[in-house]
């Protein structure tokens, strides 16, 4: 749960925040979106680089039409910060599309990156990306776990994404190194109880609902939220492998068919609070638990040629899976404000974990055997429990110094992890010791790092800092008695630097190195036999890639409103951890890892945001109001070649092109259509390379009221997000192509309830002030603008009544004139 803070604001200084936000709500403001200023701070007032996310709101001229002394409701559309040091902030919780979706929908709408329907998360085309919820690693997004967890969790849950392309120091390399995808999640901070309910309804019984609600008074608030999800992918893959004999260059062919039944049902539920128990301190705390269902079903067909023209092997496999995935989650915080402005101490503790259960039956149907060198075909049962357990402290400290800002932190994390897999032969119950295997894994990481920023100059800031992390690792194969241990330290500094050339431009640079360790998978050395024909292994002596990373940006904004950036950069891995297939006789191929060979990326990133405002007319021809972005990233990919033996000499290089954009077509006030499409040109993956592939999204949203909305989403509407792999080498060519089956259409409804009517307005109006809006101060401002409201409510209300009064003393009869009255004598 992000924490929340209260910051001491001397008393003469109150009434600049309220004064702030009366004045807001006293103007007929139509605003529009746009990246706040990024002039360098003064140095007696030099404000951190936060990790939580900042909002800011730019004002346009209030809208003559309006007649004056009416009551007006202010919006405010708000967008997260695009121009920080060293990030990107991307607003999604006022996407229509993010109605009913998961992370992993909403992330292929944010620039550069891309997941594809397995769940893989790629950033301009690499897999090594570290993903984050509110800047802190959690076990459900940990190795084997993601691809899944990606796909399942609700979008509602956040409300932006930070794209770190270059992390600096106070970033650990946990959960795949390289650069971060920060999951900020929802902020409950108004005042009074708040909430929204949602839910939707697809194709073949997919559904979701959610449910969120807050309550905040004084200083403590409370929240919690509800998730139920049924949705997923069918998938049908098929396979065709060449193995070339070294020798007489004879082919061998296998062919299969594998059909793959994948919707899972995921329930989440979680609570959470803040309580600021003095004007300097708060702690924080929430608690989250998860279940993820592993059912699912996957009948193939496998043919082998051998070297001839007909079928040798020929049978067919049914397999079906249940199971489910527990994940539990606990966080607290503590933080203290100082009396100098920008000091501040914090202390995080978090702990999660993770069983995943899955039972698969598997039965064997063949067709055509040869009397020898067969495959071995036995019925069985798969028992497979997998374990992460994951507890990390950290602490952060920032205190302005010599007219900067000076950070240094530490971080303990412990990570357990179990993989127990059995196998039984089904006929007779007992046990396959030829598969059945028990792996742990103890990795502890010690990290502490120090940055230091300050303006240089009027145009000139900079930001440094160093990282060291000492990993000890651990690994036991049970089964095969394999031990093995691994400690190194690593020394990671980065560097920012930044050229304002005007109001709207800066200039940044940026240096970083990473690292990326390899997960639990890569390391198990226990070779596993999936059927006779593909067998894996992973490898214990495998050692982390080392990244280095350079980038230089660009960033305007064209006549101050529309955001513009261009930035190129250079990536090198070197010790990259590739697959490596190698036949172990005529018919097996065994997939391992080896740290073999560079990969080294560069390019150029372009994003252009913008808008055709509201009545705009051209020729006396009014324009449709929609907001747009369009970006992409076209760069080039190099590979060491990798043969049968190890390195070739060679290189493997593609170009790399990517493209994505979109827009938000307000087509009345009450009806907003949303589309997003996405192109990925290919990309080199280990031994092969993936094709090009893309996706065309829509979504629309009615609003009956501003409390009730209607939701449509279409997702994969051209039907173009097939994956295709190929791998070549001197003795195996393979050809893996998968129909995705993801074109549907979901049906939805909102409900938000609670709240104030013009809150975020003032929220945004002292935010952009500085002011912290956990504050008394902040607090009384709201209260007095909610107390102003109801006024001016009540006296329309009254006023209205005396305007209803009157026309009704008007419209009756006048009365008949009394008869004189005579004074008396």
């Amino acid at each position: 749960m992000p924490s929340t803070t209260v910051a001491k604001i001397p008393s003469a200084c109150k009434a600049i925040p309220t004064a702030i936000a009366l004045l807001v709500l006293s103007l007929n403001v139509h605003a529009q979106t746009a990246p706040a200023s990024d002039k360098p701070a003064d140095a007696s007032t030099v404000k951190p680089v936060s990790k939580a996310d900042e909002k800011t709101s730019t004002k346009a001229p209030a809208d003559a039409s309006q007649q004056a002394g009416t009551m007006q409701t202010v919006t405010v559309v708000s967008e997260r910060q695009t121009n920080r040091v060293d990030r990107q902030v991307y607003d999604i919780k006022n996407d229509a599309s993010t109605a009913g979706a998961s992370i992993g929908d909403v992330l292929n709408n944010v620039p550069s990156v891309n997941v594809d329907p397995n769940g893989t998360v790629r950033l301009r085309g690499s897999e090594r990306v570290t993903v984050l919820v509110d800047g802190k690693p959690t076990a459900q997004l940990q190795g084997e776990n993601r691809a899944a967890a990606i796909n399942a969790l609700p979008a509602e849950n956040y409300e932006s994404v930070q794209v770190i392309n270059n992390p600096g120091a106070e970033f650990g390399n946990e959960a795949g190194g390289g650069p971060i995808l920060n999951l900020i999640s929802r902020r409950y901070t108004k005042p009074g109880g708040t909430g929204s309910m949602a839910g939707t309804v697809g194709p073949n019984g997919r559904h979701s609902a959610f449910a969120n609600g807050s309550y905040s008074s004084g200083y403590a608030s409370v929240n919690g939220t509800l998730n139920v999800r049924r949705d997923g992918n069918d998938t049908d893959t098929d396979q065709v492998r060449d193995r070339i004999d070294p020798v007489t260059k004879a082919v061998s062919r296998l062919h299969q068919d594998v059909h793959r039944h994948g919707i899972n049902s995921f329930v989440q539920a979680g609570v959470g609070g803040r309580y600021n128990y003095s004007e300097t301190d708060t702690v924080t705390g929430s608690v989250s638990v998860s279940k993820r269902g592993n059912d699912g079903s996957q009948n193939e067909h496998f043919t082998d040629y051998r070297t001839g023209q007909s079928a040798v092997v020929d049978y067919f496999t049914r397999r079906k899976s249940t199971g489910d995935a527990l994940n539990h989650e606990f966080v607290t915080g503590w933080e203290r404000r100082f009396a100098t402005d920008g000091k501040s101490l914090k202390v995080d503790l978090r702990h999660s974990s993770n069983n995943n259960t899955n039972d698969t039956g598997t039965v064997y149907q063949p067709t055509l055997l040869p009397a020898t060198y067969g495959p071995r075909l036995s019925n069985y049962t798969q028992n497979a429990e997998t374990q992460v357990r994951m507890t990390d402290l950290s602490s952060d400290f920032t205190n302005p110094i010599a007219g900067g800002l000076l950070s240094t932190g530490g971080r303990w994390q412990k990570t357990s992890q179990s993989f127990d897999n059995r196998y039984l032969f089904s006929d007779n119950g007992s046990l396959d010791g030829n598969r059945t295997n028990l792996f742990e894994l103890d990795q502890t990481v010690v990290a502490a790092y120090g940055t230091y920023e300050r303006p240089l100059s009027k145009a000139w800031s900079f930001k440094g800092g160093m990282r060291v992390e000492r990993t000890d690792l651990d690994l036991n194969q049970v089964s095969t008695a394999i031990k093995a241990s691994n400690k190194y330290t690593n020394y990671l500094p980065s560097l920012f630097l930044t050229y304002k050339l005007d109001p709207n431009t800066n200039i940044r640079l940026s240096y970083a190195d990473r690292i990326s360790r390899p997960n639990a998978g890569d390391l198990n050395p226990f070779i596993n036999y999936s059927n006779d024909y593909y067998v894996t292994s992973g490898n214990p002596s495998l050692h982390p890639v080392k990244m280095h990373s350079l980038e230089l940006g660009y960033e305007t904004r064209i006549m101050g409103l529309m955001p513009v950036s261009a930035r190129g950069y250079l990536r090198r891995e070197g010790d990259v951890i590739t697959d490596r297939r190698v036949f172990l006789n005529d018919i097996t191929v065994l997939t391992t890892k080896d740290n073999i060979g560079d990969r080294r990326s560069g390019g150029v990133e372009f994003s252009v945001m913008g808008m055709i405002p509201p009545n705009m007319k051209v020729g006396g021809f009014t324009l449709p109001s929609i907001r747009f972005m369009f970006n992409g990233n076209y760069g080039f990919i190099e590979q060491d070649s990798v043969g049968a033996i190890g390195l070739t000499g060679g290189k493997r290089r593609t170009p790399a092109l990517q493209l994505q954009g979109g827009g938000q077509w307000q087509i009345t006030p009450a009806d907003v259509l949303t589309f997003m499409t996405f192109h990925q040109g290919r990309l080199l993956s280990g031994e092969g390379y993936r094709e090009p592939f893309g996706t065309f999204n829509l979504a629309y949203e009615h609003k009956f009221n501003p409390r009730l909305s209607l939701n449509i989403r279409a997702n994969d509407v051209l039907r173009s997000t097939d994956q295709k792999f190929r791998v070549a080498t001197d003795t195996l060519l393979d050809r893996t192509d998968t129909r995705v089956h993801q074109r549907r259409l979901y049906l939805g409804l909102r409900y938000t309830f609670g709240g104030v009517t013009g809150n975020d307005a003032v929220r945004n109006a002292l935010q952009s002030a500085g002011v912290n809006m956990d504050s008394q101060a902040a607090k009384d401002a709201m209260r007095m603008v909610q107390n102003q409201q109801q006024m001016e409510k009540d006296v329309q209300a009254k006023a209205a009544e005396k305007a209803k009064a009157a026309e009704a003393e008007k419209a009756q009869p006048a009365p008949a004139p009394a008869a004189p009255v005579n004074s008396p004598a």
